[in-house]
């Protein structure tokens, strides 16, 4: 079977990791799998898709620009050479990843007739947009897979999807094997501080204002606690530093930045986490990485949230209110036996139920499945 990924990105964020893994992954399932996507400038020095692919061994095809930004040039490039490069290789899948390879592919395979299947996969924190240019593009995919069952339902019924042709998989996690330590020396926090840690973009449209409104209602409960805050964002007066000051809890909060390098030495270091909106990427990359490493956590019920964390076994689920997220903080800090009970059980969840290996296997079969039904026209 012969397989072709679009992502049109070039930045390590959002669904990149996932998209590669599962890229990974499939070719160790036996699945031919080539990767198209952006190309990153030369000049970024930073984690890019098409470098970590390359590491990976991942094979990657540079004749399509991808570009996702308006560029008449390059997009009649891709809608006048995808079809030929398609038929060319003889792929039987085309798999995409965004909004833009996604119109790109449909548009240039609506009159190839012997098109392979079309697929898409909602990486969408909220599921795909219900409009009428997504129903029009749905009504011409082939296989739509999901991460969270909520969120297929959803898509289900805005789209008239049959349910043979969606398909939930389970969402993967690289378990972390290498050295960690407890960073509380490097925030400034005492050892006998319990730390609540939070990770992601520091935009306002992330639940920061719940977040921080939440911890100074805690703070005045409880003493020895800090609120670690993980990410990077020119967004970050407006939805971090300002309330901060309203709230008077500037010298309990710690703003500790972007981290790479000792990434999973911060998420040691935290008693447990919070998320209240996932970002770009829905199936909450960061909030799996923090359960696989045996930490509780609290989530909003928006999105796929709620299918991550198990209420009163793994964490909790709390509502778009400050006093119950509060509440709910309070819980956990208060009681230490708690907290690693809920930690092991997530753990143990991870390890049974969140691997790229298990993800590939479920997507093949998927896979499978849609090569013997009729393509939707």
């Amino acid at each position: 079977m012969k397989v072709l990924h679009l992502f049109s990105d070039w930045k390590w964020t959002g669904p990149a990791e996932p998209v590669l893994s599962l890229c990974e992954y499939l070719g160790n399932e036996g699945v031919d799998v080539t990767l198209a996507c952006r190309k990153a400038p030369v000049d970024f020095r930073e984690r890019t898709v098409d470098r970590e692919a390359m590491k990976r061994g991942i094979r990657c095809y540079e004749g399509l620009a991808l570009s996702r930004y308006f560029s008449v040039r390059d997009w009649w490039h891709d809608l006048t050479s995808f079809s030929p490069y398609v038929e060319r290789e003889k792929f039987d899948v085309v798999h995409t990843h965004l909004s833009h390879d996604y119109y790109t592919a449909i548009a240039a395979l609506s009159f190839f007739r012997s098109r392979p299947r079309l697929v898409r996969t909602d990486h969408k924190r909220d599921g795909l947009p219900a409009n009428l240019f997504m129903s029009w593009a749905m009504a011409r995919t082939d296989g739509l897979a999901t991460y969270s069952k909520r969120l297929a339902e959803q898509d289900r019924v805005n789209f008239s999807l049959p349910e043979e042709r969606l398909r939930v998989i389970p969402p993967g996690v690289k378990p972390h094997e290498g050295p960690v330590k407890d960073m509380r020396g490097e925030f400034g926090i005492s050892p006998d501080e319990r730390v609540i840690g939070v990770i992601g973009r520091l935009k306002p449209d992330r639940g920061y204002d719940v977040i921080l409104k939440a911890f100074a209602m805690l703070r005045s409960r409880e003493d020895r606690v800090k609120l670690v805050i993980v990410g990077r964002s020119s967004q970050i007066e407006a939805s971090v530093m300002k309330p901060l000051r309203e709230l008077g809890i500037e010298k309990d909060v710690i703003i500790a930045g972007y981290h790479i390098e000792d990434y999973f030495s911060v998420i040691y270091t935290f008693d447990l986490y919070i998320m209240m909106r996932a970002g770009s990427d829905g199936s909450g990359r960061a909030l799996r990485e923090v359960l696989s490493m045996g930490r509780p956590a609290i989530v909003s019920d928006r999105g796929m949230l709620p299918d991550l964390v198990e209420d009163g076994r793994t964490g909790y689920v709390t509502t778009w209110d400050a006093a119950d997220l509060a509440g709910k903080m309070e819980l956990l800090v208060s009681d230490a036996a708690r907290r690693r009970a809920f930690g092991e059980n997530a753990r143990n969840r991870a390890d049974t139920e969140w691997s790229f290996r298990l993800q590939a296997k479920v997507m093949k079969s998927f896979y499978d499945s849609l090569l013997t039904m009729g393509r939707r026209t």
